[in-house]
């Protein structure tokens, strides 16, 4: 062999073994991080033996012989499969982002630093049930015992970031709960965006804008026989706006479907319950499934990652579901400065002091911010996060501070709540829980084996004064400050209702006989007139007939909408091209289902969605517009108001000389559709399907970048269903038409057998990209599939799943 033909040989020789060691090391960079699931792990601070029994989907049946460590080895569990996602949240609610992802989280941090939820949950933790504490300070243990076993094998996203988990506390468990509250607060968007809109039109058109609800829809419960300007609101919005794009959380939605039926509309002679929460999808899911087992505990469902117990789920006894009561939790203030002195602010006759303390933000590598954080009696001053503001006294002093009064900013303590729910037995032993829940308010629905269904509202309510509480109020006169909460009782609820059947669809809670406020922040009615046929279409059900309602695709809001479009085009003199016939005979020939293969679905949509942008954007501007419409649920059912009342001085477009009417508008918004998918699909109407454009991303925090999203993202898929349907998949009208709120996870019980229910979530059990478990059950949710969990543990120990033993060290 030639000198030459040596060094070729020897070089390729050695690009192999730099390949293959390349390869070995990234394939443990990689799996070294995952899980121990079979044989034994010593665990210091255990009492006795624990065993860890794994599905094969990866979800744990924890079995423990007493209750702190039941919630160590849950502790341990959760954090062996979703760490990164436990550490990122707790550093997302303690404005503590840019320390390891630098300066593109500065904003997010000085909003999380401004809303100080870091002193919410210390504040929390002092004043904790003595049960809540022990829970939680055994969980944390587990937690860190993890973290302390597995130095070195952190999951790879603390490699990418060269950082490493610091221990959990109490505290950490509390933050985590409170950022997903904050998330939830429909209000932040509704008070401050209206605000803004005050600004550009009329009283009367503002006016308009408030949202009713028809009269003709049967609230959950029936009961027996000032606008000023906002300095750098609209940025402040748009900070919130990016965090939620960041993190994977899509535009604000807070809906959800909940009902169960009692004996007697039942098959199998025992209630019915089904749940499916809309809430963002990012990967890895929102939800951890598990099975907690110990003395006076046997419950299975979901969990919250950094928290020990079931959020909706069942036990032996009770079944419960969970909807956002879409209540309104929050106000805004306009504070007067005093002209005198510029720290003080002005409440009623006296003068108060602001009062303000410094955060300082660290930021990756080696940068830091300082900013100053005031406050009133009513809260945080919000928007002195905006940009612009912050770094010149003069100019943040000169504009209105408002300062947010919010629920979640108050003392509670909802993890003893959902204790006592997962320990529950009985209707009266589970109420006892259902009244810690005060944030984010809830609509709770209950079945028992005892043939019992119930709802309640639970949150904490405020008794408002005077004023508008979709608008900022004056915060100097004292007329609008709240005048304490309702109590538990004064809340609507329902048990065993003469119809036999109790439903939810964060449609209006209680009737115009209920004496208090609660909210106009309701979802369009649309999927609870739905769910109401369904429940009338049959004497009895089965949990197959409730997956199948799941999974229904059916909009009665489409059909009232399609109704006036087709109306509009009623006179015969009305010239209409060929496309616009075919578009039309599309819609009128349309069952309102939207299917992945249908081409009305895509017709509507983009017709609504100019729809929307044509009869408001000319009047309240580009970016008051595109706050308007973040939160999905208003613009729907405003829209279908301004249709209804068919006069609104809406339709007309104030940027050109002639007054266009409602008739005129929907022409033109359905020439405009029409107009968009030639462009972008093509002039061929029959590929104009729903789901080339309607498509699904499971996105990780990674996968806003290339090549990363090939590796953290899950998806596209094409996907049915829409706003408005039972199977809800909402699309943000500012970036359409990916679906960013979905069903985060879907349960159906039969309390005939409670000791099983059906269950899937959106991706899989593990926050780790290549292991088996990350996307396991995207599949069945995309299918309407269903995984049987059981809690009956004599079944459990036949199964030839995976074991690992926790024991004492």
């Amino acid at each position: 062999m030639s000198k030459l033909a040596k060094i070729i040989v020897g070089t390729a020789v050695s690009l192999i073994i730099i390949i293959l060691v390349g390869i070995l090391f990234l394939r443990h960079l990689v799996t070294k991080s995952f899980p121990v699931t079979t044989g034994s792990l010593s665990i210091p601070g255990l009492h006795e033996t624990v065993e860890v029994i794994r599905d094969n989907y990866g979800i744990p049946h924890i079995h423990a012989n007493d209750e702190h460590d039941l919630m160590m080895a849950t502790g341990f569990v959760q954090a062996q499969d979703r760490l990164w996602q436990m550490d990122i949240m707790r550093r997302a609610g303690g404005g503590r982002l840019s320390e390891v992802l630098g300066k593109p989280t500065i904003e997010y941090d000085m909003l999380f630093r401004t809303l100080n939820l870091t002193r919410v949950a210390d504040s929390i933790a002092v004043h904790l049930h003595p049960e809540t504490k022990l829970i939680l300070e055994a969980f944390a243990d587990g937690v860190n015992a993890y973290i302390d076993n597995n130095k070195g094998k952190y999951p790879v996203e603390f490699d990418m970031l060269n950082y490493e988990p610091e221990h959990w506390t109490v505290q950490h468990s509390l933050l985590v709960s409170r950022l997903m509250a904050w998330e939830l607060n429909l209000a932040w968007w509704t008070d401050l965006t209206y605000g803004e809109i005050a600004e550009e039109v009329s009283p009367k058109k503002l006016q308009e804008l408030f949202p009713s609800y028809p009269d003709s829809i049967v609230p959950i419960v029936s009961s027996p026989a000032s606008g000023k300007h906002i300095g750098g609101i609209h940025a402040l919005l748009d900070i919130g706006r990016s965090y939620r794009a960041q993190f994977g959380l899509g535009s604000l939605e807070a809906g959800s479907n909940a009902w169960a039926v009692d004996s007697s509309k039942s098959v199998s002679g025992k209630p019915l319950l089904a749940n499916d929460p809309h809430l963002a999808m990012p990967s890895p899911s929102r939800w951890y499934e598990a099975h907690l087992s110990a003395p006076s505990w046997n419950v299975a469902g979901v969990m919250i990652p950094g928290a020990p117990v079931i959020i909706i789920g069942h036990n032996d006894r009770i079944a419960w579901g969970l909807t956002n009561a879409m209540i309104d939790d929050a106000d805004f203030y306009d504070e007067m400065v005093d002209s005198s002195h510029s720290n003080m602010y002005r409440c009623e006759k006296l003068s108060l002091p602001f009062l303000s303390h410094e955060e300082k933000i660290y930021i990756k590598p080696s940068d830091s911010l300082i900013i100053t954080v005031r406050e009133t009696h009513h809260g945080p001053v919000i928007n002195d996060v905006h940009p612009s503001l912050r770094h010149t006294d003069s100019l943040q002093r000169a504009s209105t501070p408002v300062a947010m009064r919010w629920t979640g900013l108050d003392i509670s303590d909802e993890i003893y709540g959902f204790y006592l729910m997962d320990k529950a037995s009985s209707y009266e032993s589970f109420e006892k829980g259902v009244r810690e829940i005060t944030v984010p308010a809830q609509s709770i629905v209950y079945a028992d084996v005892d043939n019992t269904i119930a709802y309640w509202t639970a949150g904490k309510i405020p008794i408002r004064g005077k004023g508008n509480p979709m608008l900022p109020l004056a915060g100097w006169t004292g007329e609008s400050e709240w005048k304490g909460f309702l109590t538990f009782d004064q809340l609507p609820h329902a048990k065993n209702p003469p119809e036999g059947y109790l439903a939810c669809a964060n449609q209006k809670i209680a009737d115009q006989s209920f004496p208090f406020y609660l909210s106009t922040l309701w979802e369009p009615p649309s999927r609870i007139i739905r769910i109401r046929q369904l429940l009338h279409s049959a004497e009895k059900f089965s949990s197959t007939d409730f997956e199948q309602f799941q999974q229904d695709i059916t909009s009665p809001f489409a059909r009232d909408v399609v109704q006036h479009l087709l109306n509009a085009y009623n006179d015969s003199t009305i010239n209409k091209t060929p496309e616009i016939s075919a578009a039309l005979n599309y819609l009128h020939n349309w069952d309102f289902r939207y299917t992945q293969t249908d081409i009305a679905s895509t017709i509507f949509n983009v017709f609504f969605n100019k729809l929307l942008h044509n009869t408001y954007e000319d009047e309240m501007g580009e970016d008051a517009f595109k706050d308007f419409v973040f939160f999905g649920a208003i613009p729907y059912r405003v829209t279908s108001q301004l249709l209804a009342a068919d006069s609104s001085q809406w339709f007309d477009n104030v940027n050109t000389p002639q007054i266009e009417t409602k008739n005129d508008i929907l022409r033109k918004s359905l020439s405009d559709a029409v107009d968009e998918l030639q462009s972008t699909i093509g002039p061929e109407m029959k590929m104009w399907q729903w789901g080339k454009i309607h498509t699904v991303t499971f996105k990780h925090l990674f996968g806003t970048h290339e090549p990363l999203d090939k590796v953290f993202n899950i998806g596209p898929f094409p996907i049915a269903g829409g706003e408005t349907t039972i199977d809800k998949t909402e699309f943000a009208i500012s970036l359409p038409y990916q679906t960013s709120v979905g069903p985060s996870m879907r349960q159906v019980v039969d309390l005939a057998v409670p000791q099983t229910s059906y269950l899937i979530i959106t991706s899989g059990e593990s926050g780790q990209a290549f292991n088996k478990h990350y996307d396991d059950q995207t599949s069945l949710w995309l299918n309407g599939g269903y995984i049987q969990l059981n809690t009956d543990w004599k079944l459990i120990e036949r199964e030839s799943w995976d074991h690992l033993e926790l024991r004492p060290q």
